[in-house]
Order: C-alpha cells, then structure tokens, then sequence
C-alpha cells in the first residue's frame, strides 16, 4: 500500500513522513499506517531446529575369524607354506601372524599387514621340516583404534617323505574310519581327498612333480583355527581337598609317570631320605644298584636352568658328594651341571658305560600356551624360563619322573598325549588340553581321547 505526499506528489509508503521529501503526512494517512500497523501478524508455526546427525555408537570390535587352507602336503627337508584366510570384521592395522614350535625350536617367517579391512589371504612360509606330525603355535596381533590385542592357537600339520606317502595315505584312512565310528566325521570329505591325492602321489614316478600338480590343481579347503580371544585364559575349576599333593604318579597305558613338585628332588638308593629310590627291576642283579649312594645327587632349577648336583646338600646346606660320582654322557659331573632348555642326554651313576644304573635325561621346554603364565604375553610359564626336567629308565622299567617346577608338556613321555599339560597350582596338580582343563586328584581315573589315566 503506497500514498501520495501533498508536499512532493510522488508516492511513499504509509506513515508519519514521507519517505522521498521528508515532510510530514497528513493525519488521516498516519491513522490509516497505524490500523494497518496493528493488524497482528499471521501465527506461523515455529520452524524445526535443525539437528545434527547423532554420533554413531562405538561397537566392541569383533575378534578376527580365521581359516587355515587344509590342502597342503608338506614335503620332509623342503620348505613349504601354510595359507591363512583372515576376515577382520572390522578395519584393523598392524596385523602380525607368527608361528613357532616350541618342542623343536622351529620358527617360521612372520608376515605383517599394515592396514586390513576386508577378508586377505596370508602366506607364511615354513623351513625344512623332517617328516611326522607337528603342532605349532600361532600368534596373531592386531591394533583397533590403538588398542592392541592378542590373539593364540594352535595349528597342526603333517609332513611325509615322498615314497612313504601310501603309508600316510593308510593312516588317514584309518582316521577317517575311526571318525565315522566315533560320529567325528565333520573334516571326513577333507580326509578322503588326502587320501585319494597322496595315493597317486606314492605310484608317482616324479614325486615331486606330482606334488606340484597336486597343490597347483587342488580345491582350496579352509578350515577353521581355533583361537584364545584376547589371551583369555582357561579357568580351572574349584579345587577339591583331594588334589593337595606333592607328588603324583600317572599310570599311561604300560608306563608311569611320576612328578614331583618339590623345589629341590633328591635320587638315591635309600627309600627314607629320597623322592626317586631306584630299585633293579626283578630278574636283574642288584649290584649296580648297591654301587649307588643312599643319597647319590638332586636336582633344583635356578632361573632358566635346571641344575644337576653330584651329590646332595647337608644341614649346613654343603653338598656333599657321592662315593663313586654321576655322570653326564659318560663325563664325571664335577660339583654340579646345568641344562637349559632342550639339553637332553645320558645320566649314569657309579660309572658310565654298560653295567652301571643309567637315566635318559631331559630338560624340556616350557610349554608357550600356559595355563597360570602371569605375563601378558604368555611367554613362558611361572616367573622364569624354567625347563622340567624328565628322567627315563633305562633298565626296562617303564617309568619315568618328572621335576616339575613350571609346566610339562605330556606328550614328552607318551606321544599319544599331544597338547596336554601338567602344571602345578595352588599345592596341586592340574591339566589342560586346549579350552579344557581340571584337577588330578588321587585315586581318580580319567577317560580321555587317548585312553585311560590312572591318577595314584
């Protein structure tokens, strides 16, 4: 709405003055301006406040899935490689995947993946290997948003030689028939193919050339590894009165094994002052045996050693030593001797040689994946390096004793028991075997996959 001014003529909003001159406008124009002025403005509803997108919610993140390629045929002395299959599930960095084999020493080359997002396949390459079965133990590392995290398992292969591949043929159909009854028969097809493959890799002319086609032509087959989420460790179960004990004997098939947990163990021939009191077997001569101390030498470990004494320590904690001596791979021990991890050999007593009472002797490796291992990285076992010393009997006896001062690893003394370990905790024994773990307790007896374990 526009008026005319008197003064200028020319038109200009309502209101008190014009807005071209600057005179003032009649009344009647200012009443009119100010009833038009008063009229309330339309009610508009309030425009939305504009809102900024909500923060996405921060999920945990997802532990990594991974899958072995089972379709490998290893060769004895030829490196070979293991294929992994990684999914992260969600974007990961500094991704390590390392494998060793803590019986053998073995390590393979570890591979690192700086940035992953989606599912990656991952070559480690393994060293020359001689031929049987082995288990390695895998690590395997990632970052997310900073954090690391730790992830372990096991991985189990076989190697053969090329010519005795019908006989690893035979013993995977035997385990594919063992499978089927046991109603284990989900890896069966995975089975059948080795067979089938390493049959016509025993009749190959070319062994080698035959491997190659098989490898290059095989249909990948991924199987899944099992992995400790964040180095979560088993939990035992609450103890029972029952497991407090210093020693206890395993009864495995035909042969005993017996651990003591005491920090120093003491061998000799008189019963009342020693753990291991050797006794000649029946049918043999006795006096060998009598040309031993009654308190002949002990073992203890210090740090990542074990320690053999000629002798045993007295009151004023002297040792003092024995008659004839003890003897390391037919060398006389002089005061005493240390083993480190993975030193094996011949102890012998009153002399070396045949006619004298000997000990096969073992100073076995810690296991990596143990149960009570307080460091964050499950390196070792306990608070140092410390091996178990295992002795075996060498007069027909099947016996065997174990110093146990960390973790043993059972299939040391019976290959049948493969990833079992014994372990000391809270004044008893204890075992694990993967995610499953308990209490030895005297008396018991244990059905097991591998058989039947008497526990005295």
């Amino acid at each position: 709405m526009r008026v005319n001014c008197p003064s200028c003529g020319r038109q200009t909003p309502p209101g008190r003055f014009c807005e071209r001159c600057g005179k003032p406008l009649p009344t009647a124009t200012q009443e009119s301006c100010e009833q038009v002025a008063a009229v309330p403005p339309p009610v508009r509803s309030p425009a939305p406040p504009v809102l900024s997108p909500a923060p996405p919610v921060p999920r945990a993140p997802t532990a990594p899935s991974l899958e072995m390629d089972t379709f490998c045929i290893l060769f004895e002395s030829l490196p070979g490689f293991l294929r992994f299959r990684l999914n992260p599930g969600t974007t990961v960095e500094n991704v390590s995947i390392s494998l060793d084999n803590p019986l053998t020493g073995a390590r393979a080359d570890s591979r690192t993946v700086q940035h992953l997002q989606g599912t990656r396949e991952i070559t480690v390459q393994l060293p020359g290997l001689d031929a049987g079965a082995f288990v390695w133990y895998l690590t395997l590392t990632y970052e997310v948003a900073g954090r690391k995290h730790r992830m372990e398992g096991d991985v189990q292969m076989v190697v053969v030689r090329p010519r005795e591949a019908q006989k690893a043929a035979d013993q995977l159909t035997v385990t594919i028939t063992n499978n089927i009854n046991n109603g284990n028969a989900s890896d069966v097809h995975v089975s059948q193919q080795a067979v089938d493959e390493l049959s016509k890799l025993a009749t190959a002319e070319n062994p080698f050339e035959e491997l190659r086609r098989i490898v290059l032509s095989g249909k990948r087959v991924w199987a899944a590894v099992p992995l400790d989420e964040g180095g979560a460790q088993p939990t035992l179960p609450t103890q029972p009165l029952a497991a407090q004990c210093d020693a206890i004997t395993l009864n495995l098939g035909m042969t005993r094994v017996r651990f003591f947990a005491n920090r120093m163990v003491r061998l000799g021939r008189q019963r009342e002052v020693n753990d291991i009191a050797l006794r000649p077997p029946e049918g043999k001569p006795s006096i060998p045996y009598l040309s031993m101390s009654k308190a002949h030498c002990c073992f203890e470990h210090q740090g990542d050693r074990a320690i053999i004494y000629d002798g045993q320590f007295d009151a004023a904690h002297v040792v003092k030593p024995s008659s004839y001596g003890t003897f390391w791979n037919g060398r006389r021990i002089q005061s005493s001797l240390a083993l480190a991890a993975g030193d094996e050999g011949e102890l012998s007593f009153s002399g070396a040689g045949d006619g004298f009472v000997s000990l096969g002797a073992r100073a076995c490796r810690p296991v990596r994946a143990c149960a009570t291992c307080p460091h964050a990285n499950r390196t070792w076992c306990g608070d140092g390096r410390r091996p178990a010393l295992m002795l075996t009997r060498r007069d027909g006896v099947a016996e065997r004793f174990v110093a146990l001062w960390s973790c043993f690893p059972l299939e040391e003394a019976d290959p049948s028991f493969e990833g079992v370990v014994i372990f000391r905790k809270d004044g008893g024994f204890a075992w694990r075997r993967g995610r499953r773990c308990g209490w030895l307790v005297p008396g018991d007896t244990l059905e097991t996959d591998f058989g039947q374990v008497k526990v005295s």
